[in-house]
């Protein structure tokens, strides 16, 4: 009897090891976003908790706030994966389905952030060469790790990880882990750029409750001038001429902050960063707080 029982559970186990992992779930569907923390704090300028390279901050340190007002910028989108995190982002997937076959070649994605869509290929195609045109949504391929939707992105435009200057470059590559959890649905962002990062950069904030009767409202721009910045001058800032508050040694915020730490680096990223950031010097000029 024992042998018999012996020769049973091998009989099992075989027929579970031999069996496909099916715990693929669905994405598709209207989703309304829950309160998250938007990246970064209150002072304007701040690269704390992000993994900057040395090019990175000289980037960000180089950017005016009249870059939003130049004549080419008019009606430029946020990228798709900048617009998953801020409060605007209702969102609805949808697939597309091989009829003959009925397998699912793609989940397309529309974002109520300046309208942004995106196409997830499921299907295995090939990414495109490395110099074909980038968008503002990238080029996208899905894979299903359990019931986690893993999505890679390259074929990226440079665009904001914060909106005043802190950029990625356009070699970045975008890996978004969707889980769906009952009527939620959670996106773990991790951000891969070999120009403006030195390590790899993790969001972790962004998530959804399925909402069948949300309506999706456009967001219409319409090109126009609106400013007197003269087209094709580019504004910037020398080094160290950066007048945004998170960039000025001697202004703090509400917590008494100090400066080194907004100026990033991979060290800023983790806890054990807290007990050091406490020995630096507190500048005594508090930032007024925004609206």
């Amino acid at each position: 009897m024992h042998r018999q029982s012996v020769v049973a559970w091998i009989a099992v186990a075989g027929c579970l090891c031999g069996a496909p992992a099916v715990a693929q779930v669905d994405i598709a569907g209207l989703w309304r976003p829950l309160p998250r923390n938007q990246d970064g704090s209150g002072l304007t300028g701040d690269m704390a908790g992000v993994p900057v390279s040395p090019e990175g901050r000289w980037r960000t340190q180089s950017w005016s706030p009249d870059n939003f007002d130049v004549a080419e910028w008019v009606c430029r989108p946020h990228a798709w994966d900048y617009s998953l995190e801020g409060p605007l982002s209702p969102i609805r997937f949808w697939p597309e389905i091989d009829q003959p076959t009925q397998k699912l070649i793609a989940y397309h994605g529309h974002i109520n952030m300046m309208e942004q869509e995106t196409s997830i290929w499921m299907d295995g195609r090939a990414r495109p060469p490395a110099n074909t045109p980038h968008t503002w949504s990238g080029f996208s391929t899905g894979e299903w790790e359990g019931d986690t939707l893993v999505v890679t992105t390259t074929h990226l435009k440079e665009a904001y990880i914060r909106r005043w200057g802190l950029m990625r470059s356009d070699r970045s590559v975008v890996r978004t882990r969707w889980r769906r959890i009952g009527s939620f649905l959670q996106a773990t962002s991790i951000l891969y750029d070999p120009v403006y990062l030195a390590e790899p950069y993790i969001r972790t904030t962004m998530m959804w409750v399925f909402d069948s009767a949300m309506p999706m409202n456009p967001y219409p721009c319409e090109e126009a001038t609106e400013t007197a910045v003269p087209r094709g001058s580019v504004p910037h800032f020398l080094p160290g001429r950066n007048p945004l508050p998170g960039l000025n040694p001697q202004v703090t915020d509400a917590f008494g902050t100090p400066y080194e730490p907004r100026l990033g680096g991979p060290e800023t990223m983790y806890p054990e960063y807290i007990a050091k950031m406490k020995a630096f010097p507190r500048p005594k000029q508090v930032e007024a707080a925004g609206p």
